[in-house]
């Protein structure tokens, strides 16, 4: 009789396992887990944009906006998008997607001195970039959510599977924005900051003069070469219009520049180190297009080499606070720079060093 009962639970037993890993109920329990765990990833999602738009309308108020005026022009602003122009009819689009970038960063503009009255120059850049933090928060979001939503409405456990898969990236690169929203308010110097870092350090000291919009060029000189260094104008968070200053600084030499530095962060592999340095040909901008296009077609035109510097970071490093290997490598940057211009260049010559990125704490 024992053994018959034992015999009949050990049947029930195995016909349960059966059905939980060969039929639908097995799908069932898994697709109800994830739903759980997305649930949970999306409410710190929801808390981290609901801080940043606390930080945002803090900053407002501070800079003499009322708080019912801040959440109205905030709430006005979530889901601004810009739609790139037709790509079916190639000419010209540089100069219509410029225009765009141009009306789109004239709305930011004024929708910020509209909250931010009180603000200098420079806490508006560094407003600009906390919204652009904010802005970054509300689209992940929004889309974490729709497909999420999606799955669950359709009971599709492969969306939920997906979603699940790539969520821990999506929350790395989530809580970046989210720690970048202090840095970007303090206007403490982010790992994007390195370029202008780079020449701050090489022309510090020298006369400067403002040469496009937002972007300040020195000139000094090194080993009897002149050395023309442009950056962003500091210390607020911009990255100015550095094609325009390079397109503008060649002409007023006639072409006759012997060489084009630039230098910028990279987003480094799995496995490279933060801060290491390496060298490679071309116009080095994370540009969506007018500006690197302006410094390819002058240099191209005068057949003058680019040559890029970089210094690797991880994507997440690029938007918070600079990390001390970053702000280590600008040192040996300034070094290769000399170097390079040493033994690439003779005296008499011209060379431009375009530090690119974020000017965001560092001044002229």
């Amino acid at each position: 009789m024992q053994n018959s009962q034992t015999d009949v639970w050990s049947i029930l037993f195995w016909v349960l396992i059966a059905l939980m890993f060969f039929t639908p109920l097995n799908e069932r329990i898994q697709l109800t887990y994830r739903m759980l765990e997305i649930q949970s990833y999306l409410k710190q999602l929801e808390s981290y944009l609901t801080r940043a738009d606390r930080v945002f309308e803090e900053e407002a108020r501070r800079y003499g906006c009322s708080e019912e005026k801040a959440k109205k022009a905030l709430k006005s602003i979530k889901g601004f998008f810009l739609i790139e122009p037709v790509s079916m009819d190639p000419v010209g689009i540089i100069k219509r997607l410029e225009h765009l970038l141009k009306t789109q960063e004239d709305r930011v503009d004024d929708f910020i001195r509209e909250v931010a009255v009180n603000a200098s120059e420079a806490e508006r850049s560094n407003m600009k970039n906390v919204l652009a933090a904010n802005l970054a928060l509300d689209i992940i979001y929004r889309v974490v959510r729709h497909i999420f939503l999606l799955a669950k409405k359709t009971k599709n456990y492969f969306y939920m599977v997906q979603l699940y898969m790539y969520l821990p990236e999506i929350m790395r690169i989530a809580r970046s924005y989210f720690r970048a929203l202090i840095p970007l308010k303090e206007g403490i110097p982010i790992g994007d900051s390195l370029g202008p870092l780079v020449a701050f350090k090489l022309g510090n000291g020298s006369k400067w003069r403002e040469v496009a919009k937002n972007v300040i060029a020195y000139e000094r000189e090194a080993s009897g070469r002149k050395l023309i260094i442009i950056k962003a104008k500091g210390p607020g968070g911009e990255v100015g219009k550095p094609g325009d200053a390079v397109e503008k600084i060649v002409k007023e030499h006639d072409g006759k520049v012997k060489m084009i530095i630039m230098v910028d962060a990279a987003v480094k592999l799995e496995g490279e180190r933060t801060g290491e340095v390496a060298e490679g040909i071309g116009a080095a901008i994370g540009d969506p297009g007018p500006e690197k296009y302006k410094i390819e077609t002058v240099a191209t035109e005068y057949g003058i080499p680019l040559v890029a510097i970089v210094v690797k970071e991880d994507i997440t490093e690029a938007i918070t606070a600079m990390p001390r290997e970053v702000a280590e490598a600008a040192d040996r940057v300034v070094e290769r720079i000399l170097d390079i211009i040493k033994k690439k260049t003779s005296e008499g010559d011209v060379v431009i060093i375009a530090g690119i990125g974020n000017t965001i704490g560092i001044s002229q």
